[in-house]
C-alpha cells in the first residue's frame, strides 16, 4: 500500500515486472529449449533382393547408428545402446531392446503405427519420462507416381521385443516424439563442422573489421581534435549521418556495384567479385567506422591541455606525448567505441546474409535454423543464441576489466588548443578524410542513383524512370505507415520510460530497484537481435499471451532494444541539474509530481529529445529482430527492402525506391539533432 501512495515506487515495480519479463524470462525461455533433446527420426528402406534393410543416413538425427551383423543395426543415444532393428527375414523387422519397455502398440486410420515406450531404470539418462515411436509405411508405385501410406502389422514377442509385418520395397518413417533434457544441443553445437565454422566466422569478420575501422576512426579523430582543420563541424555531421544509416544499406550497395551481375563488375569486365568472407569485412568496416571516429573524437577533445604542455616542458616530444599521454587519457572513449564496434560487426545480420548466402555466421546460422523452410530446429537455434550471448558478455567483460585496471580521470582547466596544421599536413588530412567519407557514402549515393534507373530482370539499365517509386507507393505504401506507426509507438515508451528510470536512477536511488532497473535496461545490449527475437517467439507463441505475428511484438522488440538510448541520455541530463532547484520547488508548495513537470523535466528536454530521436533513428533502421518478428500485413520497410535484395527475381528497383524513402526519414530529424542548437526551458522557482 505504500507504494501506491508514492507513483514513483508504483511506476518502479511495474517497470522492473515488465522488464523482468521481457529480457530475463524470453532469455530463459531460449536457455530452456536449448537443453530440450529431441528424440530424432531417421527412414529405414526395407530389405530387397537379399540386401538387407538400410536406414537412410540422410534422414538419421538424434541417434547414432552400428551395424552388429548384416541384417542388424544398434541404434545408440547418448552413448548407450538404444534399441536394434533385426531385418533378417524378408517382410518383417524385429525391435529389440535391454533400455526400452515398449507399450501396447496401436494403429490410427491412416495406417501409422504408434508404440509408447518407457525408458528403463538402466538407461534412466535418456528421459525422465515415456515417450512414443510413430511408425509410418510409404510404398513407392511407379515412376513419378506419389508414395502412399499404408498400414502396419505389429506382434508383440515373449521376450518383450516387438516384430512388425511390411510391405515389399517399403520405407518406414521412424519418428521419436520424446523431449529429453540434457546438454546434447551443446555437444553437437561444439562438434558440428558448420556450427564451428559459424563461431570462428563472426569473431573473424568481428575482430578483423574492427581492428581496421578502429586504425582508421582513431587517426582520424586525433586529426580533427589536434588541428584546426576548416569545417570540421561538417566533418562530424557527415560521419554522424552515415553512422545511422541502415546497417544493410552497404551490403546492399556494394553488392549492386561490385556483385556477379555489379555495375562495375559487367563494365569492367572483372572476374572478381565483392561476394565472400572479404567482402563482408569490407563493409562492416564502413559499418562501424563512424562509431570509433566519433567516441575516440569526443575523448581526444576532452583531454586537460595542461597535461600536454606539461610533457613538452619536460622534454617530450610530440610522439612522445601522444603516446604517453594523449592516447592513454583517450583510452576510455576509443576501448568504448572499439566495444561498440565489434558488438556491431559480431550481431550483424544483414550485411553477412546479402553479401554471402553460404557464409555461415552466428546470427545467419541462428535465423537459418529457426526459419528452416523444412522445418526449423529451435533447439540448436536456441543453443547457438546462448552462445552468442555468452560470447557478448564475455566481450562486455573483457572491456569493463579493462578499463577497470586504472584511472584515467584528470581535473579539466580549459579546452584543448587546436593547432594550425602545415600546409602539407592540411592537404594530407583533408585528403584522407575526403577518400573515408566518400566511401562511406559511396552506398547511399549508388542507391539514390539506381533509384532512377530501370531494373530488368536483376540488371541496371541505362533508361531513366520514376516506374521505381510508383510500383513502391502503389504496391508498398502500407510499409512505410507500419514503420512509421511501430516506430513511433516504440520511440513514445522509449522516450517516457526512459525518462522515468533515468528519474528513479538518479533521484530516487531506492534501495535495489535502482541499480537492478539500470541493469535490466542495459541487458539487450548485449543480446542480439535475432536472439531477442527468437525469445519473443517463443515465449508469445502459446496462450496465454499469444502477441507472435502481430503488431504489437514489433512495438516491445524495438522498445527493449533501443531504451538504453533514451534512458542513458536522460540520465546524462539529470546529473546536470542541481538537486537544490526541486528542492528549493518543494519548499515553495510545489507538489514531487509539478516540480518534476515544470522544473526538472524542462531542464533534461533537450537531452531526452536527443536520445529519443537517436532510439528513432535506430528503430527504423532494425532488421535482425525484424526479419524475424514480422508478419504481414504487418511488413516494415527494412523487411521490403531485404526481400527484395535476397530472393530470386527480386525487385532491386523497389528496395533502392523504398531505401531512399527511408534515408529521408532518417536524416530529417538527424538534422535537427546536429544542425539546431536546442535550448532548454528556463523555469524561475518564483512562477511556481
Amino acid at each position: 500500500m505504500h507504494a501506491l501512495r508514492d507513483p514513483w515506487k508504483f511506476f518502479t515495480l511495474i517497470v522492473f515486472f515488465v522488464l523482468t519479463v521481457l529480457t530475463v524470462v524470453s532469455q530463459l525461455w531460449i536457455l530452456k529449449t536449448s537443453v530440450q533433446e529431441k528424440g530424432g527420426a531417421f527412414t529405414l528402406r526395407a530389405a530387397q533382393a537379399n540386401q538387407p534393410a538400410e536406414i537412410e543416413a540422410e534422414t538419421l538425427s538424434g541417434f547414432a547408428l552400428r551395424r552388429e551383423a548384416p541384417s542388424v543395426v544398434v541404434l545408440s543415444r547418448a552413448g548407450r545402446d538404444f534399441f536394434s532393428i533385426d531385418s533378417s527375414v524378408s517382410g518383417q523387422i524385429v525391435l529389440s531392446s535391454q533400455s526400452l519397455i515398449f507399450g501396447e502398440p496401436a494403429l490410427d486410420e491412416d495406417g501409422k503405427l504408434t508404440i509408447p515406450y518407457k525408458v528403463s531404470s538402466g538407461a534412466a539418462a535418456f528421459s525422465s519420462g515415456g515417450g512414443r515411436f510413430q511408425i509410418e509405411q510409404k510404398v513407392f508405385g511407379a515412376i513419378f507416381q506419389s508414395s502412399a501410406s499404408q498400414k502396419l502389422q505389429v506382434e508383440r514377442l515373449a521376450s518383450g521385443s516387438l516384430r512388425i509385418y511390411h510391405a515389399p520395397k517399403a520405407y518406414l518413417n521412424f519418428k521419436d516424439s520424446s523431449v529429453r533434457v540434457g546438454l546434447g544441443n551443446y555437444i553437437t553445437f561444439f562438434t558440428t563442422g558448420k556450427y564451428l565454422d559459424a563461431i570462428v566466422n563472426s569473431l573473424l569478420i568481428a575482430l578483423t573489421a574492427t581492428v581496421v575501422a578502429g586504425a582508421l576512426g582513431t587517426i582520424l579523430a586525433y586529426l580533427y581534435a589536434r588541428y584546426s582543420m576548416p569545417m570540421t563541424s561538417a566533418v562530424i555531421s557527415r560521419v554522424t549521418m552515415a553512422s545511422v544509416s541502415p546497417p544493410f544499406l552497404g551490403a546492399y550497395a556494394w553488392r549492386m556495384l561490385l556483385g556477379s551481375s555489379g555495375i562495375i563488375t559487367r563494365a569492367l569486365g572483372l572476374h572478381w567479385t565483392i561476394m565472400g568472407m572479404h567482402g563482408v569485412i569490407w563493409v562492416i568496416i564502413w559499418l562501424i567506422f563512424p562509431v570509433v571516429f566519433l567516441l575516440s573524437y569526443d575523448s581526444f577533445v576532452s583531454i586537460d591541455n595542461s597535461m600536454r604542455e606539461c610533457s613538452y616542458s619536460l622534454g617530450a616530444d610530440r610522439r612522445q606525448t601522444l603516446f604517453r599521454i594523449e592516447l592513454p587519457l583517450a583510452i576510455p572513449g576509443i576501448v568504448t567505441g572499439l566495444y561498440m564496434a565489434l558488438m556491431t560487426a559480431f550481431t550483424d545480420f544483414g550485411t553477412p546474409y546479402i553479401i554471402s548466402l553460404d557464409l555461415n555466421t552466428l546470427p545467419v546460422l541462428i535465423y537459418k535454423e529457426f526459419m528452416s523452410e523444412v522445418g526449423g530446429d529451435y533447439s540448436i537455434a536456441s543453443t547457438g543464441s546462448i552462445v552468442m550471448v555468452l560470447l557478448s558478455s564475455a566481450i562486455l567483460m573483457g572491456q569493463r576489466l579493462y578499463l577497470a585496471k586504472r584511472s584515467y580521470a584528470s581535473i579539466k582547466t580549459r579546452q584543448p588548443s587546436a593547432r594550425m596544421p602545415s600546409t602539407r599536413k592540411k592537404i594530407g588530412i583533408e585528403m584522407l578524410t575526403l577518400l573515408l567519407i566518400a566511401i562511406a557514402f559511396v552506398p547511399h549515393v549508388t542507391v539514390f542513383v539506381t533509384s532512377f534507373f530501370r531494373w530488368e530482370a536483376g540488371i541496371l539499365s541505362a533508361t531513366p524512370t520514376l516506374e521505381n517509386f510508383a510500383r513502391l507507393f502503389r504496391l508498398n505504401l502500407n510499409s512505410i505507415w507500419v514503420t512509421l506507426t511501430t516506430g513511433t509507438a516504440a520511440t513514445f515508451l522509449t522516450f517516457a520510460v526512459g525518462v522515468g528510470i533515468a528519474y528513479v536512477i538518479v533521484k530516487k536511488r531506492y534501495p535495489f530497484f535502482g541499480q537492478a532497473l539500470n541493469l535490466l535496461v542495459m541487458v539487450p545490449y548485449i543480446i542480439p537481435g535475432t536472439v531477442l527475437a527468437i525469445g519473443f517467439i517463443l515465449m508469445f507463441n502459446q496462450p496465454p499471451i499469444l502477441l507472435t505475428g502481430t503488431w504489437l511484438i514489433l512495438v516491445l522488440a524495438y522498445f527493449v532494444r533501443k531504451l538504453p538510448y533514451a534512458m542513458k541520455s536522460a540520465e546524462s541530463a539529470l546529473y546536470r541539474i542541481h538537486p537544490a532547484l526541486e528542492e528549493a520547488a518543494r519548499g515553495l508548495g510545489a507538489t514531487p509530481a509539478r516540480s518534476f513537470r515544470d522544473v526538472t523535466f524542462p531542464l533534461m528536454i533537450g537531452g531526452v529529445i536527443s536520445g529519443a530521436t537517436l532510439s528513432f533513428l535506430q528503430i527504423m533502421t532494425e532488421i535482425s529482430s525484424t526479419i524475424m518478428l514480422y508478419r504481414p500485413p504487418w511488413k516494415p520497410m527494412t523487411a521490403v527492402i531485404f526481400e527484395n535484395t535476397i530472393d530470386a527475381g527480386a525487385d532491386f528497383g523497389v528496395a533502392s525506391a523504398m531505401t531512399v524513402v527511408l534515408m529521408v526519414m532518417l536524416y530529417v530529424p538527424l538534422y535537427f539533432i546536429t544542425m539546431k542548437t536546442r535550448k532548454p526551458k528556463e523555469t524561475s522557482i518564483e512562477e511556481l
